[in-house]
């Protein structure tokens, strides 16, 4: 693995957030940068990509540039939990599933990230800059996940993404019982 992806993945993974703030604004952050960071600020987000990007790297390499193309068209669209759910699932059993799933896949996470990211802000020219950041924010986690995830090919590497995998669907279905619990 490169040093730069090295560092970028360190980077991104050292960034937390304080209080769950779910579409608030990231206080002192906003526009492009507040965008940017939000991908991977909100949980619900955060699983989806992580998911996804575990599912993608784990696809034979001739699958991954399409599949994430399709995330990249998609993302400019509650099925984001449920989606983290069964991707994560996927992910555990180890078993990839013809390319036509894993791009219908890649595009219900980017649509509903897209979706679910609606800027908090008066200016549309400000809303616009925001999504645009959010957009790139989340195609550069994915694009980070992806490429980690294609290097771990021992064993004991793919056994460790099976296990998350499984907890990504356990975490998501919590997340979706305690919304429906509401």
């Amino acid at each position: 693995m490169s040093a730069f992806l090295r560092v970028t993945a360190v980077v991104l993974l050292s960034v937390g957030a304080d209080t769950a703030r779910a579409h608030s604004p990231i206080e002192g952050i906003d526009g492009f940068y507040g965008g940017l960071l939000h991908p991977i600020l909100v949980p619900a987000h955060a699983l989806g990509l992580l998911a996804l990007g575990l599912f993608i790297g784990q696809q034979d390499s001739r699958h991954r540039r399409g599949a994430a193309a399709m995330f990249a068209v998609a993302l400019a669209g509650e099925i984001l939990l449920v989606d983290a759910a069964a991707l994560g699932a996927l992910v555990a059993i180890a078993r990839p599933p013809p390319r036509p799933i894993g791009w219908l896949a890649a595009a219900v996470t980017g649509a509903t990230i897209g979706l679910d990211s609606p800027p908090q802000v008066i200016s549309m020219a400000l809303g616009t800059i925001t999504l645009i950041g959010t957009g790139l924010g989340a195609c550069i986690t994915l694009a980070i996940v992806v490429e980690v995830t294609s290097y771990l090919r021992r064993d004991w590497q793919q056994l460790g993404m099976r296990i998350l995998g499984s907890w990504i669907a356990a975490s998501a279905m919590l997340a979706l019982a305690v919304r429906w619990a509401r």
